[in-house]
């Protein structure tokens, strides 16, 4: 069973950081932030010149949070003022749906739709209803999980793509689910390519769950595209 949103008395905030200078507006909305009540705390990884993957520098900062709320977010997203208070809205939202949330973000998709709410550099926000609602993965621009759950990022998987995928996957399996929530955020990252070592992700991700899912589809739907789980033309 999720823990309901009533029950969470802290919050870390966990990011792998790269680019100090680009952290910076990041770090200060969450400095910002109406508590709520809450106990925030923030928890940079130094990951300057990136030493470990994603996956690694997020455990990492996983083992040494203190909140009973995890919230992992890239280095050039920014909070507003009233984030908490809309996180733990969506939070209450879910509880009572089945399967019991175990993964939440602000944008997510299922099948070949999305659904979230958040904007991008410019300002302009978007609105993807009905919320909250049941999706197979949430962007890795902001994951939510409650502390309490026996979920770990995959450092097999390396890389900086398709951990969050990995997470919701690992949530499914375990009779959860992950879902988007109306928690808004601004994403102040202005690209979408996909470099090669994606790809490399990709392919480890594929392997990975090719013989061992049994509660999900063939294949799952990224903000990336789909993956795909069966032998395909092109592994190595």
């Amino acid at each position: 069973m999720a823990p309901s949103a009533s029950s969470f008395r802290s919050i870390s905030f966990i990011t792998c950081v790269a680019d100090a200078p680009e952290y910076a507006a990041c770090r200060a909305s969450i400095a910002a932030l109406d508590p709520c009540g809450l106990a925030l705390e923030v928890l940079p990884v130094d990951n300057a010149g990136n030493p470990r993957s994603a996956p690694e520098a997020l455990n990492l900062g996983w083992s040494r949070a203190a909140g009973d709320l995890l919230v992992f977010c890239h280095e050039d997203v920014v909070f507003p003022r009233e984030w908490v208070g809309k996180l733990l809205e969506g939070i209450a939202a879910l509880e009572g749906l089945e399967p019991p949330w175990a993964v939440a973000g602000p944008m997510g998709r299922a099948g070949k739709r999305y659904f979230g709410h958040a904007s991008g550099p410019d300002g302009a926000a978007a609105y993807h209803g009905p919320l909250p609602a049941r999706v197979e993965t949430l962007d890795e621009l902001c994951l939510v999980v409650a502390r309490a759950l026996p979920l770990r990022f995959d450092e097999r998987l390396g890389g900086f793509h398709l951990y969050g995928a990995d997470l919701c996957i690992q949530a499914v399996e375990a009779g959860l689910a992950p879902y988007a929530i109306d928690a808004p955020c601004r994403h102040d990252s202005a690209t979408r390519h996909r470099p090669p070592e994606y790809h490399a992700v990709k392919r480890r991700l594929q392997r990975k769950w090719m013989f061992r899912r049994r509660k999900v589809g063939r294949s799952v739907g990224t903000t990336c595209g789909r993956i795909r789980f069966g032998i395909l033309e092109g592994w190595i």
